[in-house]
C-alpha cells in the first residue's frame, strides 16, 4: 500500500470514530487486503503501523488540533466544516506537527487530494487555504 493510501485509510478511520464507530474493528476491512496481498507481512505491518500511529495520534491530540485548526479558519467554525474536511484537517495538522519525516508540501498535497476525492468540489480549495494559512504563520514564527 502506498503512503497516500495509508493516509486515506487513516482519515477514513478518523471519520468513522467521529461518527461513533470503532477504528480498531474495521482497520482490516477498510484497507481491503490481508498481509498476503499487501506485498508480504512486512509491507502490511508497516502500513498498519502507520495507519494506527496516525489514528491514535489524531485521537490523542484531537482537542489541541481542533483549537489549532480553529485559529486558521476565516468566517468559519469547526461545527460548520464538513465532517470529512474536519477529519482531513485533523490528520494534516497532526502530520505537520508530529510527523517531521514527511515534508510539509507532501502532507498538504495529500490532504488537498483527499478533500477533492472524498468531499465536496470546493473542499480541496478550503483545505488548501487553511493549511496554507497555518504554514505561513509557522514559517513566520520560524523565520
Amino acid at each position: 500500500m502506498a503512503r497516500i493510501l495509508a493516509r486515506a485509510a487513516a482519515m477514513q478511520l478518523i471519520y468513522e470514530q467521529l461518527e461513533g464507530g470503532s477504528a480498531e474493528e474495521t482497520l482490516g476491512e477498510l484497507i481491503g487486503f490481508n498481509e498476503e496481498t499487501a506485498g508480504g507481512a512486512d509491507a502490511y505491518a508497516d502500513d498498519k503501523a502507520l495507519i494506527e500511529r496516525l489514528v491514535s495520534g489524531v485521537t490523542e491530540h484531537q482537542e489541541a488540533l481542533d483549537r489549532e485548526i480553529e485559529g486558521y479558519l476565516r468566517d468559519w467554525t469547526l461545527s460548520r466544516i464538513a465532517r470529512v474536511d474536519l477529519c482531513i484537517l485533523r490528520l494534516a495538522f497532526y502530520s505537520l506537527k508530529y510527523e517531521p519525516s514527511t515534508p510539509p508540501a507532501i502532507i498538504i498535497k495529500e490532504a488537498v487530494d483527499m478533500a477533492a476525492r472524498y468531499s465536496t468540489e470546493k473542499s480541496g480549495a478550503f483545505v488548501n487555504g487553511v493549511l496554507s494559512a497555518y504554514m505561513k504563520a509557522r514559517e513566520g514564527a520560524d523565520g
